[in-house]
């Protein structure tokens, strides 16, 4: 087994140690019920739906540090963003979280990348019977550094309303995002720049040939070689019990062919 190290370019401005994983995305597009009712029939326990400001709506799976958020539109209205009204149903999009959106913006603006100033974001919520407004900062990229990923990063203002223990308790007993699998028909470049993008170290990017993991301080991004693809795709996410139980459930291309 050949084992390769790949050189991570570090930026002095406004440094920020090694990013965590936030959350998933997955687009429901008008189809949010149905693909809700799906995971709730697979013993997943959901948010309320809610409606952002920019004029999606969404239900999220709250795991132990990270979460799914399943995104999409009510049926009878246009949709309001632009970046998600022709991504397909399915597994879509990274994102990372930071506790400076400011500085995670300045960093990736002076390391070369391509990226929108911060934006703020919300949503509607309840907490202890009460209504309440969920806040975020959000880093976009004007052009994604991965063609075919949607990546961007998260600041939460009000994270108390975001993981309470109610919204925690599945039937599955399922409550941890143990990996994320992605296929790239260019390894080495995928590979280097979510290393780029997330400040990690050496020590914690192990490439092979044909496959690399990056080692996040709350999952495991797996990356691997498809040299039929044109671009980058999120193929598979694995959530379970506990990391003793790696695999208790898989979610890919095939759990969406019903919806």
């Amino acid at each position: 087994m050949i084992f390769l190290r790949i050189p991570i370019k570090k930026c002095s401005v406004n440094h920020i140690k090694e990013y965590s994983f936030d959350h998933l995305v997955i687009i429901g597009r008008d189809k949010l019920e149905a693909l809700v009712q799906k995971f709730s029939d697979k013993g997943f326990l959901l948010t309320p739906i809610a409606r952002h400001n920019l004029g999606s709506i969404n239900q999220l799976i709250m795991l132990d540090s990270t979460y799914i958020e399943i995104l999409g539109w009510e049926p009878d209205k246009p949709i309001q963003r632009a970046e998600i009204a022709h991504q397909a149903l399915g597994l879509d999009a990274l994102v990372f979280r930071t506790n400076d959106a400011k500085k995670t913006y300045e960093q990736l603006l002076a390391n070369g990348f391509d990226v929108n100033p911060v934006q703020f974001l919300s949503r509607e919520s309840e907490f202890l019977g009460k209504s309440v407004l969920v806040k975020f900062n959000a880093v976009r990229f004007s052009k994604q550094p991965i063609p075919g990923i949607r990546i961007y990063f998260c600041e939460h203002l009000s994270s108390e309303y975001v993981w309470q223990e109610q919204w925690l308790k599945h039937h599955n007993q399922i409550n941890r995002l143990q990996k994320i699998c992605i296929a790239s028909p260019d390894i080495k470049s995928s590979t280097k720049l979510l290393g780029q993008l997330l400040n990690l170290s050496e020590n914690h990017i192990v490439a092979h040939n044909e496959s690399a993991q990056l080692i996040l301080p709350n999952i495991e991004l797996i990356i691997q070689k498809v040299d039929y693809l044109n671009a980058a795709q999120i193929v598979s996410a694995q959530v379970c019990t506990s990391p003793l139980n790696p695999i208790d459930f898989t979610i890919d291309r095939h759990f969406f062919e019903t919806i």
